[in-house]
């Protein structure tokens, strides 16, 4: 008796779990893969600002252009409406109180008065040109990955 009593209760064990087998194997989640999405992280606009001491003086220049983009540095091209080449584009530097930048809109306030990428700037300042040791090294932006070797200092 012993031993038909250990076969059944073999028996018995078996089917249990067999169907605790059965059910776990049903209820396993379905795994599908997913398309990867490609994001475009934007970077910020690189501005180039210098700060301007009482000793500076005032420059006397006046420059007629439009705000451009440059390898993601704010310039200004001179000339042609906008159409930018390295020889009309110079790296837009302002002094660090003079603007404003709103990055959502892209608008730049100078003076009071709202730009927007390709509007027409009229300005005072002085064009420059890399290396300038007397301002190059005031400027608060390393330019030179801007790809220009000329700059306005407007303001």
């Amino acid at each position: 008796m012993s031993k038909n009593f250990i076969s059944l209760i073999t028996v018995l064990a078996l089917i249990s779990v067999s169907g605790c087998t059965h059910q776990m194997l049903e209820k396993q989640p379905i795994v599908q893969a997913v398309k990867p999405v490609a994001v475009e992280v934007k970077q910020p606009l690189k501005i180039a600002t210098w700060s301007p001491t009482k000793y500076d003086g005032r420059f006397t220049g006046m420059g007629l252009g439009y705000l451009t983009v440059f390898n993601n540095c704010l310039t200004m091209t001179m000339g042609n409406e906008g159409t930018i080449t390295e020889s009309n584009t110079y790296l837009l530097v302002l002094a660090d109180n003079s603007f404003s930048w709103n990055a959502a809109k892209e608008i730049l306030t100078f003076e009071g008065k709202p730009y927007k990428i390709g509007d027409e700037l009229y300005l005072g300042g002085t064009v420059f040109s890399y290396p300038n040791a007397n301002i190059t090294d005031q400027i608060k932006v390393n330019w030179i990955e801007c790809g220009l070797d000329r700059g306005w200092l407007g303001g």
